[in-house]
């Protein structure tokens, strides 16, 4: 648990309850208590720049760019093995070369263009919660494709937004693997408070993944 403040639990509430209603209007604050911003790194692009034209460049900003994310996507999101094992790379490569994998990072690319508005939300919750807990932890905030795995990954002070997992309840793929219910949540705008969520119970000593 990285704090604790009277009151805690019921901020949580509050704050589970407005992103689910889509209430932002929350006042501004001022620039210095909103730093560190919350940024969102597109590391599926990296990860996709490698599987698509085996590029050894992106291969390198995996590993030196993005090491602690490329350690969680293949030692504890797709199970691969460890990463610092002979031919690894090859078998994330192979993985994503399937036919499956490649709708879902077509897809991806047609819906995720851009973030910006789901950055902005992610903004404005982290400044809401940084008004009440100056102390509280900004995350660093980076989407990956989980292979339909959790939807988001949190470790530490890191969020995985698996992309692969928001695709609309709708999506042709999801329609034989995920139930009604389940669908329902698998849509752009469950994307923050899902992620908020986990990452608040991350910080309550509670489950990290979903």
């Amino acid at each position: 648990m990285l704090f604790r403040k009277p009151g805690y639990p019921i901020l949580v509430l509050l704050l589970l309850l407005l992103l689910g209603a889509g209430w932002w209007s929350w006042k501004a604050v001022d620039a210095k208590e909103q730093e560190p911003e919350v940024r969102i790194s597109r590391y599926d692009r990296v990860l996709d720049e490698y599987v698509s034209l085996g590029s050894y460049t992106a291969l390198y900003r995996m590993n030196t760019q993005y090491p602690a994310e490329t350690k969680l996507l293949i030692e504890d999101v797709l199970r691969l093995g460890r990463v610092d094992e002979p031919h690894i790379e090859q078998r994330l490569r192979h993985l994503y070369l399937d036919s499956t994998m490649q709708v879902l990072l077509d897809e991806v690319h047609r819906q995720y263009a851009d973030l910006s508005d789901v950055e902005e939300d992610f903004r404005r919750a982290f400044d809401r919660l940084r008004e009440e807990y100056p102390d509280f932890p900004v995350p660093h905030v980076y989407t990956q494709i989980a292979c339909l795995g959790p939807s988001v990954v949190v470790r530490d002070t890191l969020i995985g937004i698996c992309l692969d997992k928001y695709l609309g309840s709708d999506f042709s793929l999801y329609q034989h693997t995920f139930t009604e219910e389940q669908r329902a949540r698998m849509n752009r705008k469950d994307i923050v408070p899902d992620a908020i969520r986990l990452y608040l119970q991350s910080n309550m000593g509670m489950t990290s993944d979903e």
